[in-house]
């Protein structure tokens, strides 16, 4: 009886690779040691959108496969209840998962094949897509969210309950979503994204029009281009807000650059957002160089400066820090 145990346990072990040869595991790690001066200083190590997630899927033959993929940020630094936050609606921020150990980042499936791509659940926008496509985005994150893209709205642009289609039409992605709203039977954002490379320049445009109560419109645009270790790279994002209240156009203009030496990288960035009315235009500049130690290691020392307008809330972040993919 125990042999039988025995080899039955060993014959799963054996073949568990197999059963599971589509799924796979991945994350990142990222902390750094900062320093806020600000109105008030602060000094503190920080978790840096740390995240893991699951990914898995199955070939369904005739060149169609379908997938899942379920992802999670983590706090590696203040803990905190091991939850998810209670979600949110038509791509709204999620308040609710400020303090807690898990928040949901991706959690979407769909299928593939020759017709282009089908993917159902919370997932990154179109615009989103484009600012990073074109963004030349170096250090994401390292400054608790005052990097390049973080001037951006588009940088925030996951979204739920999203229905998103995308393929390739001779050299040119496309990529169109809509939203749907759990308060009604409207499906009420709706979002397309171009992206190609000409001349060897990347080209890539997307504009985002929500319906509900924020009623805004993005517009997003940019191109990059890379020779030898050198990219540039320059963004620019019109937003029409057309809520009832509070309504305030702005657009943020952003140019960056990135230069690799070997296992070094040095980036620098520059991004302005300015104000139709009455509120202050705020700038973001970041210098950062990253060494990689190793293909999914690196180190890093960035410093970001950030003016509003007002003094209060104008500050620069250094921060020092250490990433780990796997």
């Amino acid at each position: 009886m125990k042999k039988t145990i025995i080899a039955s346990a060993v014959a799963a072990a054996v073949a568990a690779p197999a059963a599971f040869a589509d799924v796979s595991v991945y994350g990142k790690a990222h902390m750094a040691i900062q320093q806020k001066d600000a109105s008030t200083n602060v000094d503190s190590i920080a978790s840096r959108a740390s995240r893991f997630g699951v990914k898995a899927s199955e070939d369904l033959g005739n060149g169609m496969k379908a997938f899942v993929k379920m992802e999670w940020g983590t706090d590696t630094v203040d803990g905190g209840s091991v939850v998810t936050g209670t979600g949110a609606t038509n791509g709204a921020a999620d308040t609710s998962a400020s303090t807690q150990q898990f928040t949901a980042r991706d959690a979407n499936m769909g299928i593939s094949g020759d017709f282009g791509t089908v993917t159902l659940g919370r997932m990154g926008g179109p615009h989103k897509g484009t600012l990073y496509a074109v963004g030349n985005v170096q250090l994401a994150d390292a400054n608790g969210g005052d990097d390049f893209a973080g001037n951006f709205d588009s940088k925030g642009g996951r979204v739920s309950n999203a229905l998103a289609y995308s393929n390739s039409f001779n050299g040119v992605d496309l990529t169109v979503a809509t939203v749907g709203n759990d308060s009604d039977d409207n499906f009420d954002d709706k979002a397309i994204s171009l992206t190609t490379t000409l001349a060897g320049v990347k080209l890539s445009v997307a504009n985002l029009n929500q319906g509900g109560a924020t009623d805004d419109d993005i517009t997003i645009y940019g191109a990059k281009y890379s020779i030898d270790g050198l990219t540039v790279a320059v963004v620019r994002e019109d937003v029409d807000d057309n809520a009832a209240s509070s309504a305030e156009d702005y657009d943020t203009t952003g140019i960056s650059a990135s230069y690799a030496m070997g296992n070094n990288v040095i980036s620098a960035s520059h991004s302005t957002r300015d104000y139709d009315g009455t509120t202050k235009d705020r700038e973001v500049t970041t210098f950062g160089i990253e060494h990689k130690l190793g293909k999914k290691t690196s180190i890093y020392a960035s410093y970001a400066d950030k003016d509003t307008g007002t003094a209060s809330t104008s500050y620069d972040i250094t921060s020092v820090g250490m990433i780990m993919s796997f």
